[in-house]
């Protein structure tokens, strides 16, 4: 079965249409991929931006082999989930605690993937580490405070108008974005996504061309990213150009995997050693040669690597 069609599924749809009502009356939206045995390891993933709960789907076939469960999360305002007006990094936290007691989770990690990864890192510096066993992060950015050096010229202006002028980053989501994700037809955004494509380093066509049930899966994680319009997609894409509200040096969890790429145009690789060299037990594992993209080549080796009782730094 390729990995497009487990969102396609209908025996599985109900498993990627899931949501608790938290405390404050927010819902939280979730997805499960991978093992259904009840002994399976669990692994919340937080996605990238702009991105969505479906974005976990990549990892269903590596986690089924290793008999993890993987819950992809919708951040606040995305897909499933509740917006919520002027939060912050650290208020994401709260509402993964409300999720795991919702699951009755006792143990279990989290992975985070691109600007996932500071919503990860929140976790670990709120988290026991009796009951967080282990953070991984692939291609997480560093905090705003490290700039934008190294990235591509598109993602350096992107970022620089969502730190300072969000209002056009709104308009341009909405415009050329937003409409054709919301637009009835799929073929809408499928047609724009792909046309982008084209523009993509060679590496990640190589990737693309590889795996289509890969793109079909963040074509619908994008789609779904836009149900409630782009001023959600906005406020997670400020988490990446405010202030964490915690120091790198401050996370306990006894086991954090840094997995870069050392072409990454997106989050240079500077940022994953920097984020090695601050946190304390960190490990760095860097691809040489691997892209933002191609770096999902190596879920399987992440998620045992996670997993195992064997890589933690002494």
């Amino acid at each position: 079965m390729a990995s497009a069609s487990i969102l396609q599924d209908p025996l599985l749809q109900a498993r990627h249409k899931q949501s608790v009502t938290l405390s404050n009356g927010r819902a939280l939206g979730y997805a499960e991929f991978g093992s259904l045995n009840k002994d399976a390891t669990t692994i919340l993933v937080f996605h990238g931006w702009p991105g969505s709960r479906l974005e976990s789907a990549v990892f269903h076939f590596a986690a089924s082999e290793l008999n993890v469960r993987i819950i992809g999360i919708d951040r606040p305002g995305i897909g499933l989930s509740s917006p919520q007006p002027k939060r912050k990094l650290l208020d994401w936290p709260v509402d993964v605690r409300e999720l795991v007691r919702h699951l009755k989770l006792e143990r279990y990690y989290i992975i985070g993937v691109s600007a996932g990864g500071p919503h990860a890192l929140a976790c670990a510096h709120e988290r026991a580490e009796n009951e967080l066993l282990g953070v991984g992060i692939v291609s997480g950015p560093g905090p705003w405070a490290l700039g934008t050096k190294g990235a591509s010229i598109d993602l350096k202006v992107t970022l620089n108008l969502v730190a300072y002028a969000p209002w056009l980053v709104r308009y341009f989501m909405n415009s050329k974005i937003g409409r054709p994700a919301q637009d009835p037809d799929p073929a809408k955004l499928d047609q724009l996504m792909r046309s982008q494509m084209k523009n993509m380093p060679p590496a990640d066509l190589v990737f693309a061309e590889k795996y289509p049930a890969k793109v079909d899966i963040m074509i619908a994680a994008v789609r779904e990213s836009f149900t409630q319009g782009a001023d959600p997609n906005v406020k997670d894409g400020q988490m990446l150009t405010s202030e964490w509200g915690f120091d790198l040096k401050d996370i306990k969890v006894k086991k954090v995997l840094v997995w870069q790429g050392t072409k990454d145009v997106n989050v240079p690789v500077e940022r994953g050693r920097y984020l090695a060299e601050h946190i304390p037990q960190a490990i760095l594992r860097e691809y040489e040669g691997d892209t933002h993209i191609t770096i999902h080549e190596h879920a399987t080796e992440m998620l045992r690597d996670l997993v195992s009782v064997s890589t933690t730094k002494i």
